[in-house]
């Protein structure tokens, strides 16, 4: 059952991803929100992985704001794609455009690759990020910089709170519990399970200096942390 669920998986990837792209080439204004939400729900539906979300009360449709969430799969990404009631972009790892097809999708879309090993293009990364908030469009962040090995949550890096900094805009802590078993077994191995997506209060902050930007990233830290118990 799971490599039909896979090849199901990978069908309907192919299929999104070169819908994206042509709507990104061709339409003047693409609803790639709304592709990669279909997207994400029907991954979810085929994985047999029911949502379980708390805290919806919390985001305000109108608002715009920069998403900071632990990150334990690679099923994190759909699961807040098929949760978020608004327009975000995702900062993403550059290398996984290499994925064939998948990382092709990526690359056209409007989210934002970050190369870590490059501080001056991680900057610009950061910058593209920050530009895309003031035009409107939240920002999802995975602080922590790559997958948790072992289902904790590990330190974050300084990227997301120098950008929720420079941008101005409130930070929402989310806390994914149960997608790191998903995939325990690799990708032959996808479990039906329950997912609970907890959304926190929006954090509002004024960062003076470096301190604070440290100050504020212990205490999502802290936020995400007490969500996942």
């Amino acid at each position: 059952m799971s490599y039909i669920r896979i090849l199901l998986i990978a069908a309907i990837t192919i299929l999104d991803t070169l819908k994206a792209v042509f709507e990104i080439t061709f339409i003047k204004r693409p609803k790639f929100y709304q592709t990669a939400k279909r997207w994400a729900k029907k991954v979810l539906r085929i994985s047999g992985i029911k949502l379980k979300l708390e805290g919806l009360e919390n985001i305000d449709i109108n608002e715009t704001y920069v998403f900071v969430s632990n990150h334990s799969s690679l099923y994190d990404i759909p699961v807040l794609q098929a949760s978020l009631p608004v327009n975000f972009r995702i900062i993403y790892k550059k290398e996984l455009e290499k994925i064939p097809v998948f990382g092709w999708g990526l690359k056209k879309s409007p989210y934002i690759g970050i190369v870590r090993e490059d501080p001056r293009l991680s900057m610009k990364s950061i910058e593209a990020a920050i530009e895309s908030i003031k035009m409107g469009d939240s920002v999802l962040i995975y602080p922590e910089g790559t997958r948790t090995p072992d289902g904790n949550l590990q330190e974050f890096k300084r990227g997301a709170f120098m950008l929720a900094g420079k941008s101005g805009k409130p930070i929402v802590p989310i806390a994914i519990i149960g997608t790191f078993p998903i995939l325990a077994n690799g990708i032959g191995g996808i479990k039906p399970a329950e997912v609970i997506v907890k959304i926190g209060e929006p954090i509002y902050y004024t960062i003076g200096s470096k301190k604070d930007e440290l100050d504020l990233m212990q205490l999502v830290h802290e936020k995400i942390s007490q969500l996942l118990k």
